[in-house]
């Protein structure tokens, strides 16, 4: 029998980078298979959510961003948000049926499983980045500018993906023997939407909440994005260093628990 450890699974992803890149594919052409929009729903879909957030708070509730700014800054700040946000709720809620979702693979064929979670990882990572690219685009033609800090967008998005790769392993090995996971890891989703600063800075909570919020996973790339896109400052290298060193050691825990319990998988599915 295979042995299955840390170092079987991460040989399984960088041996088959061609074959995680046609499973991405795969996931971005069936999402949108037969619909009328086809892709231009990964444009339309965030750019919806955008003005319901924005009616509501913006107009409604008539929210501003603190330090200053109007309409425009808010909307602004809460897109970077809800980018990240998206990227994080989407595979987190998928990765629980990751496994369970495919069982030929597991039980027929000889597969890297593995890839099943960072597929959707990727297929979510795509939608952020059209989101991105997006921002990018209204940032130039609005003529808020685009600050020369951006270049360190790809640095901080890293990180941040490393950990969402890393949960949804733990995820998708957890919700092939639990299958209330997927029922909890919506409820988490739906109070992580308030608890993370998508709609607010972390400034603005009160200080004696501010050391938890920074223990939020979604903490570190809103408040940095903002800040390298909208800003224009430079990210807290010590930050960065300490953010992506917890991102390496998730990634890592995440594989070893999926391959850990990967031989009970066929047995289960």
């Amino acid at each position: 029998m295979k042995r299955h450890d840390l170092f079987s699974g991460v040989r399984g992803v960088t041996g088959h980078l061609g074959l995680l890149r046609a499973l991405i594919v795969r996931d971005i052409e069936a999402r949108y298979r037969g619909t009328a929009l086809g892709l231009t729903w990964s444009i339309a879909s965030p750019l919806m959510m955008l003005a319901v957030y924005t009616f509501l708070f913006g107009v409604v509730f008539r929210a501003r961003w603190q330090g200053g700014g109007g309409m425009t800054e808010f909307v602004l700040m809460l897109y970077c948000g809800l980018i990240t946000y998206g990227l994080f709720s989407e595979t987190l809620m998928r990765a629980p049926g990751a496994v369970v979702s495919q069982p030929n693979f597991v039980k027929k064929v000889v597969f890297p499983l593995e890839l099943l979670p960072l597929a959707q990882l990727g297929a979510a990572t795509f939608n952020a980045t059209v989101g991105l690219i997006l921002l990018l685009i209204f940032l130039v033609v609005s003529g808020h500018g685009l600050p020369w800090t951006a270049v360190f967008l790809p640095a901080l998005m890293l990180p941040f993906v490393l950990i969402v790769a890393g949960l949804a392993w733990l995820l998708a090995a957890l919700g092939v023997f639990f299958r209330d996971i997927a029922h909890l890891i919506n409820l988490f989703l739906t109070m992580m939407l308030s608890l993370s600063p998508v709609f607010y800075p972390v400034s603005a909570t009160p200080a004696i909440v501010q050391p938890l919020m920074n223990v939020n996973p979604l903490t570190f790339p809103i408040e940095e994005l903002r800040r390298v896109l909208l800003v224009g400052a430079v990210p807290s290298l010590a930050h960065w260093a300490i953010y992506s060193a917890i991102a390496v050691v998730t990634a890592l825990l995440g594989l070893w628990m999926f391959q850990y319990t990967r031989s009970a998988f066929a047995d289960v599915v």
